[in-house]
């Protein structure tokens, strides 16, 4: 019986065994050093024992070895890179949070779109409550191509804006040149403005009062939507 016992323990080290030189051995012979293929291998193993979604994890670990190749023709190690294994797989699992106002590449178009939102929800909100309880309103009221018009070039801008105004973030330019950018875009923005409401009625129709405030509370679902599926960072509300 111990014999039995002995004999399928030694199996069983076996198999585990041959497994671990089976996943070892994909980062072999793909040009990575010894040394950082021994990292990858281990950083492999400790990412599996993590909740993160196996699509997540691949897509981790070509990244990584893309990366890797990369910094090696500079003498780049993973260790230099990264710090050690536990650290790597700890900024993976739980990453930083980004700082308020900073928006990176990946993220500019989800506060892009954001912003857009905001103010069409604003704008409808504003001029729909507006003219439903004045009479003189309506006349003052933009067309709904303005508005569109007017908030798209706000999305666009505002998480630029935001950027430069972002406490604790090293900028690329001096304070009164950021100034100078702001206070542009604002021009920009007052121009869009007057110019939409020179657009002829035909194409910028001013719709009923119950019309715009729908459309604002529609633009105020998709608002929330984004935020809970976005890290949106770079808005002014």
């Amino acid at each position: 019986m111990a014999d039995e016992n002995q004999k399928r323990n030694a199996n069983v080290k076996q198999d585990r065994d041959r497994s671990a030189k089976i996943v070892h051995s994909q980062f072999d012979n793909i040009g990575l050093t010894k040394r950082n293929a021994e990292y990858m291998f281990k950083f492999n193993k400790a990412l599996n024992g993590t909740k993160l979604a196996d699509e997540k994890k691949s897509a981790q670990i070509e990244q990584m070895v893309q990366e890797l190749l990369e910094g090696q023709k500079s003498g780049e190690t993973a260790r230099n890179m990264w710090g050690t294994v536990d650290q790597k797989v700890d900024s993976i699992v739980n990453p930083p949070k980004s700082k308020p106002g900073v928006v990176t590449k990946a993220d500019y178009w989800p506060n892009a779109f954001y912003n857009m939102i905001l103010f069409f929800v604003i704008f409808n909100f504003m001029y729909g409550i507006m003219a439903l309880f004045s009479k003189n309103a309506a006349q003052a009221t933009m067309g709904i191509t303005g508005i569109v018009l007017s908030s798209v070039i706000a999305g666009l801008g505002i998480p630029l804006l935001t950027m430069l105004i972002a406490p604790g973030v090293k900028h690329k330019y001096p304070l009164w040149i950021r100034i100078i950018m702001i206070v542009g875009f604002f021009a920009v923005w007052m121009l869009v403005f007057f110019v939409a409401g020179m657009i002829p009625g035909i194409i910028n129709p001013v719709l009923n009062p119950i019309i715009y405030i729908v459309l604002g509370a529609i633009g105020l679902a998709g608002q929330f939507w984004f935020k809970k599926n976005y890290n949106i960072t770079g808005s002014l509300f």
